[in-house]
């Protein structure tokens, strides 16, 4: 693209190579003031956090439409991209680059981050599961190894067979995302892409987490450890879940919800923080559910990322929270966990 602008301009311009360095000169510096904001907001030393991405996801990276964008101009116009709702068209206006490659570009950038940056999402083991229950444990519920919930990521009609089931109760279009945190509003595991229909306990049952309960409980969740959910998750051994209210709770029944509802709070904060970093989450103007699944995902990793480098970032509060209104059966055995916790309070 440039070398054809070059090429043309040098016909009434001059010196070519004049021309095409002060080009560059211009694009260069443009691009860095233009993602000023995204530098602003990021934790601490933001371009070790962008030479992070750069370093791993570099020796992977192909330029689609050999347009001569470099790496690093790329990555910044992707976060740029993510980190505002400003249209396709603003973005490539503002890095001087054309809309398409905004757009195949950001979903190059997408990919690479969740294929090379995924270590970045893990499930908390030794330290890292101990300090989470620490920070669980100060917030009043012992033992827990993470909160989950869910929340609607905003798109518009997709592409697929049954769109309809893309509409939420809410009557917009939407895919689940059901996230898992630790006490530190870290994603320890995050599944994407049902449909905005389906209540949350179904996106949960189909997620790899809810899937190896069912299978292997111990291989996540140690003897006598438990994740937190709100009402919509069913009740088992290893996810406690608040009292049902029917007006005549215990005193240590309401003790229970209100000590479980304030450590379960960290995962709406997390989706908060997420929306806030990454405000393109709002409403996202794609309508291939893959591409939608791995653009959140990625804003996902950053969002750890960031938190690795010590970020501290005010939380929005408006999230979409998914449906929680389905009832469950009982499990027994995840009862009598429950009513032991309980009497501890």
């Amino acid at each position: 693209m440039y070398c054809m602008e070059n090429g043309m301009m040098n016909t009434v311009c001059g010196d070519p190579f004049q021309r095409s360095n002060n080009l560059w000169k211009k694009w260069s510096h443009s691009t860095v003031l233009q993602t000023s904001k995204v530098i602003s907001d990021c934790p601490g030393d933001m371009w070790k956090y962008v030479c992070d991405v750069m370093t791993t996801i570099g020796p992977f990276y192909w330029n689609r439409q050999h347009s001569k964008v470099p790496l690093q101009n790329s990555v910044l116009a992707c976060l740029w991209t993510l980190s505002n709702q400003e249209s396709y068209r603003g973005v490539a206006d503002r890095f001087n680059i054309t809309k398409s490659t905004v757009c195949l570009h950001l979903h190059e950038f997408c990919s690479l981050v969740t294929t090379y940056l995924s270590h970045h999402i893990s499930w908390p083991t030794g330290q890292a599961l101990h300090n989470s229950e620490l920070g669980f444990r100060a917030a009043g519920f012992p033992n827990t190894v993470c909160a989950v919930d869910g929340c609607h990521i905003p798109i518009v009609k997709p592409h697929c067979e049954n769109p309809v089931a893309y509409i939420n109760r809410k009557q917009f279009y939407s895919v689940v995302l059901t996230g898992f945190c630790d006490s530190k509003r870290r994603f320890c595991h995050v599944n994407v892409g049902h449909p905005g229909s389906w209540h949350d306990a179904r996106a949960f049952r189909l997620s790899a987490v809810g899937r190896l309960l069912d299978e292997d409980p111990q291989s996540l969740v140690p003897e006598g450890m438990h994740i937190i959910g709100d009402s919509a998750y069913p009740l088992l051994p290893q996810l406690m879940r608040p009292y049902r209210d029917n007006g005549h709770l215990t005193a240590r029944q309401r003790r229970f919800n209100q000590k479980l509802n304030v450590a379960r709070v960290v995962i709406e904060h997390t989706f908060g923080l997420l929306k806030t970093k990454f405000r393109r989450l709002k409403c996202l103007y794609m309508k291939n559910i893959a591409n939608i699944s791995t653009t959140v995902t990625a804003c996902c990793i950053l969002h750890n990322m960031c938190l690795e480098e010590g970020e501290a970032i005010e939380v929005d509060e408006q999230v979409e929270a998914a449906d929680n209104r389905a009832p469950h059966p009982q499990n027994q055995d995840a009862v009598l966990h429950r009513n032991q916790i309980c009497d501890l309070f």
